[in-house]
C-alpha cells in the first residue's frame, strides 16, 4: 500500500466510523433522554460550536470557523422557525431555505481559499453570510410564489425522493457539493477535507429529522464535533508529522524516547551524497528521493522510522540488542541500494493515440535509473550512555564513521 492510500484510509477512517456509529444508533437516539441530558442538550450545541470556533480562529481555519457559524445559524432557525409553531412564515419554504445554506455556503468556503479569519477576506464571508440571511428574511416577509416553485419543483418522478423533506434541487446541489468535496478529498488526502465531508453529511441529516427536534440537534453538534475532531487532528500531524514523508518529526522522536525501557537500540540513517543529488536533478527529484526512501524505512523489521531533518532519519529499535538491530539495518541498506530511484524523462512525448501499455512500457524505456545508497550509524543503549540523547550521539558518530569508511554501510 503505498504512502497516499494509507495517508486518504487513515484520514477518513475515523470519520467514517463515527457517522456509521450514529446512523447504527438512531433508534436510540430518538428515544426520550433523561431529564437532565433534555435540559443539557439545547444549550450543548453552542458549547460545541463555540469551541470549535475558538480553535478555528486560533489555528486560522477560516473555512471551518465559517461552517460552524452557519451551524449555529442553522440550529437557531430551526429552534425559532420550525420547532416554533406559533410563528405566521411559510412552513415548507422556510425549512428549505434554511436548509439552502448547507450547500451554498459549503461551496463558497470550500472553494475560496484559505486567508484566515479576522482579516478582510474573513469580513467579505461574514457579509456574504449576512446577504444570505437578509435575502431568506425578505423572501419570508414577502412571498414569491414562483421562489416556492422553484425550490420545491419535482425534476424526477421517483418515489425514493420522497424518503425525504428536502426538495430534489436542494438534493442535487448538495450531492454536488459533496462530489466536489470528495473528489478534493481524494486528491489531497487531507483531514480537514474530511471533516468538512463528513459534516456536511452529518448536517444534511440533521435537515432531514428536523421534525425531530432531538435527533435533529444531535447530528447538527456531531457535525461540529466531526469539524473539532478534524481540526485537533490536523493540529497534532503538524506537530508529529513530518509533512513531506509523513513520518513522525523529529518532535515524535523526542516523545517516544521518554517511553523506552533499558534495552533498545538507535540508528541514525543518512542518505549519501544527498547534497551533489539535489545540486544536479533539483529539489523536486530529492523530495521524491526522501519520500522513497520514507517508504522503505516504514517497513524496516524491529523498528520505527522518524524523520529527524534534512537527509536524516532515525530508527529506534525497542527492546532490541546491538545484533538483532544490525540485522535489520543490514537488511534496510542492501533494500535501499538494490531499488534504485527511477527518474523519468521530462521530455518523452506525449502521444494520445497509444494505448495504456504500449505507453507504460515506453516510460519504462524512458526512466533512467540513479541507484540511491544510505549510511546507518547504530548504537545501543549502555551503562556508560544511559540517556536516550547520549545514545544518539553515539549513533551520529558511528554515522560519520560508516560515512569515513566508504559509505553504503552501517557501523556501529
Amino acid at each position: 500500500m503505498n504512502i497516499e492510500l494509507r495517508k486518504l484510509i487513515s484520514t477518513i477512517l475515523l470519520p467514517t466510523v463515527i457517522l456509521s456509529c450514529s446512523f447504527l444508533f438512531i433508534p436510540q437516539l430518538s428515544k426520550p433522554l433523561p431529564n437532565v441530558l433534555q435540559v443539557i442538550l439545547p444549550y450543548l450545541p453552542f458549547i460545541i460550536f463555540l469551541t470549535g470556533m475558538v480553535l478555528s480562529w486560533i489555528f486560522h481555519h477560516s473555512r471551518e470557523f465559517n461552517l460552524l457559524l452557519v451551524f449555529i445559524i442553522i440550529y437557531i432557525s430551526f429552534d425559532n422557525y420550525l420547532w416554533n409553531k406559533e410563528l405566521k412564515v411559510d412552513y415548507q419554504l422556510s425549512y428549505l431555505l434554511i436548509v439552502s445554506l448547507i450547500p451554498i455556503n459549503y461551496l463558497i468556503n470550500f472553494l475560496s481559499r484559505e486567508r484566515g479569519v479576522l482579516n478582510r477576506y474573513g469580513i467579505r464571508r461574514f457579509i456574504i453570510l449576512a446577504a444570505q440571511l437578509y435575502c431568506i428574511a425578505w423572501i419570508l416577509e414577502h412571498p414569491y410564489p414562483q421562489v416556492k416553485e422553484w425550490i420545491t419543483y419535482d425534476i424526477f418522478k421517483y418515489s425514493y425522493f420522497k424518503m425525504t423533506t428536502i426538495s430534489q434541487p436542494l438534493l442535487i446541489v448538495i450531492g454536488l457539493t459533496a462530489l466536489i468535496i470528495l473528489i478534493r478529498l481524494i486528491n489531497s488526502s487531507s483531514i480537514l477535507v474530511a471533516g468538512i465531508f463528513s459534516s456536511l453529511i452529518a448536517i444534511t441529516t440533521a435537515a432531514h429529522y428536523y421534525q425531530q427536534p432531538q435527533l435533529a440537534t444531535m447530528f447538527i453538534i456531531l457535525a461540529g464535533l466531526l469539524i473539532i475532531i478534524s481540526i485537533t487532528i490536523n493540529a497534532y500531524s503538524l506537530a508529529y508529522l513530518d509533512e513531506l514523508t509523513s513520518l513522525p518529526s523529529r518532535r515524535a522522536l523526542t516523545q517516544n524516547t521518554t517511553t523506552l525501557g533499558k534495552n533498545y537500540c538507535v540508528a541514525m540513517v543518512d542518505v549519501d551524497h544527498f547534497k551533489k543529488f539535489n545540486d544536479k536533478y533539483g529539489h523536486d527529484i530529492g523530495d521524491q528521493v526522501l519520500k522513497k526512501l520514507a517508504s522503505q524505512l516504514r517497513q524496516v523489521r524491529g523498528g520505527k522510522a522518524f524523520r529527524y531533518g534534512g537527509e536524516e532519519f532515525t530508527v529506534l529499535f525497542p527492546n532490541k540488542n546491538l545484533h538483532e538491530a544490525r540485522l535489520f539495518c543490514n537488511e534496510l541498506c542492501k533494500n535501499v541500494a538494490n531499488n534504485p530511484f527511477m527518474l523519468r524523462n521530462k521530455k518523452r512525448p506525449k502521444s494520445s493515440q497509444t494505448d495504456k501499455i504500449e505507453k507504460q512500457k515506453q516510460r519504462k524505456k524512458d526512466a533512467k535509473p540513479l541507484k540511491i545508497t544510505i549510511s546507518i550509524g547504530l548504537a545501543e543503549r549502555s551503562q556508560e550512555h544511559q540517556s536516550s540523547e547520549e545514545v544518539i550521539k553515539q549513533a551520529d558518530k558511528a554515522l560519520y564513521k560508516a560515512k569515513n569508511n566508504g559509505r553504503n554501510q552501517v557501523a556501529v
